[in-house]
């Protein structure tokens, strides 16, 4: 699909210079932002019960859902044009700055907004507790441990330990501390701590570009930084998804500048993070391996950079003592939102619950072990950082079509974070349309409520998937076909 943007009207005369048609277009976002944050105060709505989002905030009215797609899906529009001009000014600096201060101003007006899309951040917040204030591994104990903790009673996954890794729960431990038990500077700290990764994720995609592309930098900066979706989850819902994802753009910044030791140990710290990047390690070792000169070169970085991966592994783990159980959980959930379910409501008449989510997962996880393998092989043929980021992002978005089971909206974060800023034609269409597909998402919800009576669960699933993954894949099969050869879309620089 041919990405370029359609010509924009005439800007008047006191609108000239792209400085100041780039600080409109971050006003309009940034209003939008601000009204959400006001409405959805923490303030005000933590005292509320503890389950609680924008839908049932208003009784799933469609008002709330009018209100929702103005100020969430709203900023795409100053986003797609934003993009547009600083198309034309590659080489304008100050816009740079402008645009991660802009990011910045969205981020920290985004910190005093409830986190209306999810409940994850309480679940953040106890397991910390968990580790500070018990003493106990979080990784191993769930939170029902402790029921009469003062915030227990705001934890939604009360009965398993935490799905993540020990780096995060780790760099969460000054929160435990600084807040205490207080709920609103618990969250608040937690939310802070996202964003400070968000940020710093922004200024290494800009670091990144500088040397890959510096032709696209400020439009690859933008993309990222000032995505909707991003904005949302991170700054908004405080999702640890970016977390996750600073420390994979960190290993890219450090393959861009050679620094060959501690590529692997920064994409380690990512699994260590959330698990789903471990699907990355071969990839990144096979470019490593390539990009050294001869075989003694080769084995002295294998020595290196697995020592380095031996330390941080270590450090990390050296707190928790405990076999990790929060992840077992996560594989055996079947969300709406997710492909694989589809096969499980379709085949649970037939087969039983169990033997049809067993197929299912056999089945979602073999399709993409073949797309992995195909990827590792295309790998093997090229040496180019940035094919090696066009075949990550398409690993990530394959992982959430196919095998997981326990899909989420906020889950594009990861592909999004990885890809949109490669400035490549078919993976920003593609990642450009998951973006608003996503946030669509949560605009379904209000149909799946309005509508559950009547509903089976596999109506609702396929109603779920239809509006997040049919857009995305429409856009990426309408762009393979209009090319004469897929691959060489796919891998070109």
């Amino acid at each position: 699909m041919n990405l370029r943007p359609l010509r924009l009207p005439p800007f008047p005369r006191w609108l000239s210079s792209p400085a100041k048609q780039i600080a409109l277009l971050g006003t309009l976002s940034w209003l939008a932002y601000l009204d959400l944050a006001s409405d959805y105060s923490i303030v005000r709505i933590i005292a509320k019960p503890p389950v609680w989002d924008f839908g049932r905030a208003h009784n799933w009215s469609a008002e709330a859902l009018a209100y929702f797609l103005l100020h969430v899906m709203g900023p795409l529009i100053p986003y797609l044009v934003g993009w547009r001009i600083v198309r034309r000014y590659p080489a304008n600096r100050r816009l740079l700055l402008l645009i991660l201060a802009l990011a910045a101003l969205f981020a920290i007006t985004l910190l005093a907004m409830y986190p209306i899309g999810a409940t994850d951040i309480f679940d953040y917040i106890f397991h910390t507790r968990i580790l500070v204030h018990y003493g106990q591994n979080p990784l191993a104990v769930p939170p029902q441990a402790f029921r009469d903790d003062p915030l227990y009673s705001r934890v939604v996954w009360y009965d398993q330990a935490s799905p993540y890794g020990p780096v995060w729960t780790l760099l969460t431990v000054p929160v435990g501390y600084l807040a205490g038990d207080d709920l609103i500077r618990n969250v608040f700290l937690m939310k802070s701590l996202v964003i400070l990764f968000f940020l710093g994720s922004a200024v290494l995609v800009a670091l990144i570009l500088q040397r890959l592309d510096p032709g696209r930098q400020l439009a690859g900066t933008l993309l990222f930084a000032w995505n909707p979706l991003l904005l949302f989850e991170a700054p908004g819902n405080g999702h640890n998804g970016i977390v996750m994802v600073f420390f994979t753009l960190l290993a890219v910044f450090l393959y861009s500048r050679q620094r060959w030791t501690w590529v692997l140990p920064a994409l380690l710290a990512s699994a260590l993070v959330k698990y789903v990047t471990l699907l990355l390690l071969p990839p990144f070792l096979i470019f490593g391996l390539r990009a050294q000169a001869g075989r003694r070169q080769r084995l002295l970085w294998l020595a290196r950079t697995t020592i380095a991966s031996a330390v941080v592994l270590g450090a990390s783990l050296l707190p928790f003592q405990g076999r990790p159980t929060g992840l077992e959980y996560e594989v055996q959930w079947f969300s709406l939102l997710a492909v694989p379910t589809l096969l499980v409501h379709s085949l649970k008449g037939a087969l039983g619950r169990e033997r049809a989510e067993d197929l299912a997962l056999l089945t979602g996880s073999g399709a993409f072990l073949l797309v992995y393998v195909l990827s590792l092989w295309f790998m093997a043929r090229t040496q180019h950082l940035r094919r090696l980021m066009v075949l990550n992002t398409a690993i990530i978005l394959a992982y959430l079509g196919l095998a997981s089971t326990g899909f989420q909206p906020w889950f594009v974060v990861w592909p999004a974070s990885l890809g949109i800023w490669l400035n490549h034609p078919l993976v920003v269409g593609v990642l450009l349309t998951f973006t608003a597909s996503s946030l669509l998402t949560y605009a379904a919800g209000f149909v799946w409520i309005w509508n559950w009576q009547q509903w089976g669960p596999l109506q609702a699933n396929a109603m779920f998937v239809a509006v997040i993954f049919l857009p995305p894949l429409a856009v990426g099969l309408i762009s393979l076909v209009k090319t004469h050869s897929a691959v060489s879309l796919l891998l070109r620089r």
